[in-house]
């Protein structure tokens, strides 16, 4: 999974909104990316999910296998390196499906957790290459996360509203000795809000979820003991128990963020006064 790199995750009201983004995006692309990994996802306001298209990646699982299934094969002389070349290329393009499919199923979870009429951008890109796409949305109304895929996404979670946290609380405090003006703070402020609003969101979406695949994957386990062999049932037994034992512990990641996401939010809310009140655009 590392070879997928980063995954920013950008967050838009409505999909001309992330249509402009990804405009942005590929106007501020390095010269030498022809083309930014970059998804759009979108729903429409009744809740249907709207087609996207994955972005492609270069062939290098194959590129690399054939390169060393040569090296290894050249020690057997030229028959080892056609089957060096051979298996190596399978491997490869075995290794280029999975990241494929890793890949969409990324995207298919950010598109389960967008609200009606929401949109969202998944860019691809290397951890140096960041901080550009965020600068390229700056202007947009984007709230832009960060995915780091082969971690689990609470860990994701939980660094995102950590950083949320340590920004709003410095907000309040340069805002309440005066370091910043009072229009400039207001609007850090109802950022920073909106920034909480979306993570608080995700956050429950994910809760959501893993619900339903927690209940699924149960019953499938009930359902496979009930017909299994004693053998068999003590081995499912134990799967039921990790799998309880997981989903607890997911929960309980995600829940204690959700609730340091309200305690900024409420924080965030009471250093803003009426000024930035109406301001908080709601990302569910």
């Amino acid at each position: 999974m590392l070879a997928m790199n980063e995954a920013l995750i950008s967050y838009f009201d409505s999909e001309p909104s992330a249509i402009q983004g990804r405009a942005l995006i590929v106007e501020a692309r390095h010269p030498r990316d022809r083309r930014p990994r970059v998804a759009l996802l979108a729903r429409g306001v009744d809740g249907s999910r709207s087609p996207y298209e994955a972005p492609t990646q270069a062939p290098l699982g194959a590129a690399l296998g054939i390169v060393l299934g040569v090296l290894v094969g050249s020690f057997a002389g030229e028959a080892g390196v056609v089957v060096g070349v051979f298996f190596g290329w399978y491997a490869g393009l075995l290794a280029d499906l999975w990241r494929s499919l890793a890949r969409c199923d990324l995207l298919d979870r950010v598109l389960d957790g967008l609200a009606p009429g929401q949109a969202a951008l998944v860019t691809f890109t290397r951890p140096s290459a960041a901080a550009r796409v965020e600068r390229s949305l700056a202007a947009t109304d984007a709230v832009t996360v960060h995915r780091f895929p082969g971690r689990p996404i609470e860990e994701d979670v939980t660094r995102e509203v950590r950083e949320a946290e340590e920004e709003v609380d410095r907000l309040v405090e340069a805002t309440d000795r005066g370091e910043v003006g009072l229009a400039n703070g207001a609007a850090r402020i109802a950022a920073a809000r909106r920034r909480l609003s979306v993570l608080e969101a995700v956050s429950s979406q994910l809760l959501w979820l893993e619900q339903l695949h927690f209940e699924s994957h149960t019953r499938i386990l009930c359902r496979e003991r009930r017909a299994a062999p004693r053998w068999q049932a003590r081995r499912l037994r134990a799967r039921m128990t990790n799998a309880r034992a997981a989903h607890q512990r997911f929960n309980r990641a995600l829940e204690a963020s959700r609730e340091r996401v309200r305690a900024a939010a409420a924080l965030a809310e009471n250093s803003s006064g009426p000024s930035v009140g109406g301001s908080d655009g709601a990302a569910s």
